[in-house]
């Protein structure tokens, strides 16, 4: 078995892993847009954001957030080279990872020297009121540690350009100018700044050597398994870093966030950036122009879940490989209200382009009740979303159902919003 064999390998087991997706303490929300993630999310003291663009597959940003800070983050953005859900740990596997098959960016081919796949690519536009722009990150990879050192060095950049600065990479090493790689960041080199997290096969008496491409004895063999210590499915990621930079306040600027995976598009890496650090600070406090139209408070909306009439449902996309959308219920119900409906037909309508692709129907519930009651009630509403849907006409052997009772919330159970947007099923269209 080959290098590339042996990684194409890895991602059809990850694709029998999708319904755990939602388990564990990682909140994932893939529903929020990018200009909410940067605006709500993202955005601290000092700084106007102006227009804000995505470019890459839906399920490659989210809102993050992890209670026990695992990665040194508590919440914030994540972006990644495959699919956002496939971060949740624990680590059970040392090649996980999601090919969407699209494209790379041309800036990071530049870094990584070689070939990009799957990027991911943030930008906005912004101001500031000082002089000194700062903010924080972690970079991940599930090409650690086996890949270092190789061609698959997944890559990212943030990439400044302004008045004093042109497409200037903010993301490196503290005191030099060394960008953040696999190869460059890791368990060998500028290990002070690498937290390893790698799972280590013990059931195999024999495993694939991916630096001399041969199947050897696995010395680990028998031994106790280890469950890797932080609760992410990355085999590494490096400690809390900060992108810093001079700028003129009051000055426009933009700032161009990109990640890819390099040579491949199967195994994925993520940068994280921490909620609130896009910030300025400083001796000069300035006052704002208005730059952008969307300059009263720099605000935007709460996030509704709103569906759009069938007739007007999207093809998808050519390089995504999924599609979720969301059913919501009244509190200890099962039954489909009429907003409801209008959710399921909108998920039909997604299916509908790709016939032969199987949907997954997870249910949720809030916290109110005992634990067996929930689980009961999840599979209700699972199984009345996959009636609704065979009525609609996708076959009993394309569904795919399973539940999850109140062990996966999306929200905080503490407010009446949070648990409204509990009680749930997540469907996917796994292509």
């Amino acid at each position: 078995m080959d290098i590339l064999k042996w990684r194409i390998f890895a991602v059809v087991s990850c694709l029998c892993l999708l319904s755990t997706w939602a388990q564990g303490q990682t909140e994932i929300d893939t529903t929020l847009t990018p200009e909410h993630l940067v605006k709500k999310i993202l955005l601290g003291n000092g700084v106007l954001i102006g227009d804000v663009k995505f470019t890459g597959n839906r399920h490659s940003i989210s809102y993050y957030h992890h209670p026990d800070k695992t990665i040194g983050i508590d919440s914030g953005i994540v972006l990644t080279s495959g699919h956002v859900h496939l971060i949740n740990g624990p680590n059970k596997s040392p090649r996980s990872g999601w090919a969407s098959n699209s494209s790379g960016d041309e800036s990071l081919d530049a870094i990584a020297r070689g070939k990009t796949y799957d990027a991911a690519v943030l930008e906005f536009d912004f101001v500031t009121a000082s002089e000194n722009l700062s903010f924080r990150y972690v970079f991940a990879s599930e090409e650690y540690q086996e890949y270092v050192g190789s061609k698959f060095n997944d890559v990212f950049a943030f990439f400044l350009d302004g008045p004093n600065a042109e497409n200037v990479n903010l993301a490196h090493l503290p005191e030099s100018r060394t960008p953040i790689t696999v190869n460059t960041v890791n368990n060998e080199r500028n290990s002070k700044y690498y937290i390893d997290n790698t799972y280590y096969n013990t059931t195999d008496p024999f495993v694939w050597d991916v630096r001399n491409r041969k199947v050897i004895k696995n010395k680990h063999y028998m031994e106790k398994e280890q469950i890797p210590p932080y609760d992410t499915q990355f085999d590494g990621f490096t400690t809390v870093l900060e992108a810093r930079y001079k700028v003129i306040p009051n000055e426009v600027y933009h700032i161009k966030i990109a990640i890819a995976d390099v040579a491949d598009g199967i195994l994925d890496s993520g940068v994280f950036l921490e909620g609130g650090s896009f910030h300025s600070s400083g001796d000069q406090i300035v006052r704002l122009d208005n730059h952008f139209k969307s300059f009263e408070n720099n605000t935007v909306p709460d996030v509704e879940i709103v569906p759009i009439p069938l007739n007007e449902v999207q093809p998808l996309a050519a390089e995504e490989s999924i599609h979720t959308g969301i059913v919501h219920f009244d509190f200890d119900r099962y039954d489909l209200t009429e907003q409801a409906v209008k959710e399921v037909k909108l998920i039909y309508g997604a299916w509908r382009k790709t016939p032969s692709a199987t949907v997954e129907i997870a249910g949720h519930t809030d916290a109110k009740g005992s634990d067996t009651y929930n689980i009961r009630l999840s599979e209700r509403r699972s199984n009345r979303v996959a009636a609704a849907l065979m009525e609609l006409g996708i076959p009993k052997d394309q569904l795919r159902i399973v539940y999850y009772g109140e062990e996966s919330p999306l929200r905080s159970n503490t407010t009446d919003r949070g648990r409204a947007l509990n009680r749930r099923v997540v469907c996917t269209i796994l292509l």
